[in-house]
């Protein structure tokens, strides 16, 4: 298992301790030690899976630099071979589940063999960012990292479990730059890491043993109106924990000398579909945006493209989160409310309306109903 909080705190200050007393190269290797202790913490094994990742990806990246094979061909290469391990470890035993069951219904029965595949924490979030590091350098927006720097970056333990997905761009330029421990602003670094702790600890662990566990596993136990408290229980508890390890990663981070992309900015608060993708899991939204969404055309082309290129990219984005139909549907849901979003904003275009009034009674409308869809 990965570390409680007091293991963590040890670790941290082990690490701090050493940390600023190197100098830059060495500084990194540090890192790259940490990561990897902390990542093998949990099973040992899959080290050998993200190093693996890091000298693939790296290699890809180096080759496509130097243009002596086709680059989108290698581009190809890169982007599947991301794909295919993320595939194994992630959708394998959902591929074989949806086979049997679907050729069930057919009448018939095919059955490939059913893996006991074990699922290695954070795989989505450094394959993602392993992801943005070749294509970017393929389109010439990211120069290739050393080896070293590479590997950090796949690698770095404050965001290596829960994100955010932090893209090359934004981290690979500061592993090249010295970090100045008098120029840490510890105070915004432990305020966040406190935050976070107090979202996980006193908000998020307390309603889920105390309301939301009990409400999912009997539901047949609690009236109408108890099961509607652990609803509201339930969202209020997967925003705490989950921007919870954000606060603590982003912290964390930053006493390292590294500053990290926000990932929430109070998502209930938002006024529409559109608006919530721009407020929750951020680094996610914009990563699907960037390179899946634009990449298929984005709003570039008819109307009906515009609303394919949506639906694909949240059915995409929810099956990211997890490997069960449940998680498509609700990509596809959201991807449904995004294109009627788009759809209204066409018609009172096309007839020449103007956009109703921003009034506070209207704002507080639409974050309820945002809210209630969400």
């Amino acid at each position: 298992m990965l570390f409680n909080s007091f293991a963590f705190a040890a670790f941290l200050v082990v690490v701090l301790a050493l940390y600023y007393s190197l100098r830059l190269r060495a500084q990194n290797f540090l890192l790259l030690a940490a990561s990897y202790f902390f990542y093998g913490y949990w099973d040992y094994r899959f080290i050998a899976l993200l190093a693996g990742s890091t000298l693939f990806n790296q290699a890809v990246a180096v080759a496509i630099t130097r243009r002596r094979f086709a680059p989108r061909a290698l581009l190809a290469i890169g982007v599947a071979g991301n794909l295919l391990v993320l595939a194994f470890f992630k959708y394998y035993g959902f591929f074989v589940t949806s086979v049997v069951s679907g050729t069930e219904r057919l009448g018939f029965s095919v059955a490939p063999p059913l893996l006991d595949i074990i699922l290695p924490v954070g795989i989505s979030f450094f394959t993602f960012q392993a992801l943005s590091y070749v294509i970017d350098v393929f389109r010439g927006r990211l120069e290739v990292a050393s080896t070293l720097d590479f590997a950090v970056y796949l690698a770095f333990f404050p965001q290596l479990v829960a994100g955010p997905i932090v893209r090359g761009s934004e981290l690979l330029p500061q592993m090249a730059r010295p970090r100045d421990p008098r120029r840490i602003d510890a105070t915004r670094a432990f305020y966040l890491i406190l935050i976070g702790l107090g979202k996980k600890i006193v908000i998020a662990d307390f309603l889920a043993s105390n309301v939301v566990d009990a409400a999912f596993a009997t539901p047949g136990q609690f009236s109408s109106l108890e099961l509607l408290i652990g609803l509201y229980a339930y969202s209020v508890q997967i925003y705490a924990d989950f921007s919870a390890y954000a606060d603590i990663a982003i912290g964390v981070a930053q006493l390292l000398g590294f500053k990290f992309p926000d990932n929430f900015n109070s998502p209930y608060a938002a006024v529409s579909i559109q608006d919530f993708w721009r407020r929750w899991h951020m680094t996610l939204s914009r990563w699907l945006r960037d390179y899946l969404y634009i990449p298929l055309g984005g709003n570039r082309g008819s109307s009906l493209v515009t609303y394919r290129n949506l639906m694909l990219t949240m059915v995409l984005g929810g099956l990211w989160h997890g490997a069960s139909w449940t998680f498509v549907f609700w990509g596809g849901l959201h991807g449904f409310w995004l294109v009627w979003e788009h759809r209204r904003g066409e018609l009172r275009e096309r007839h020449g309306l103007p956009a109703p009034a921003d009034t506070p009674g209207r704002r507080v409308a639409r974050r309820v109903i945002t809210f209630h869809l969400v």
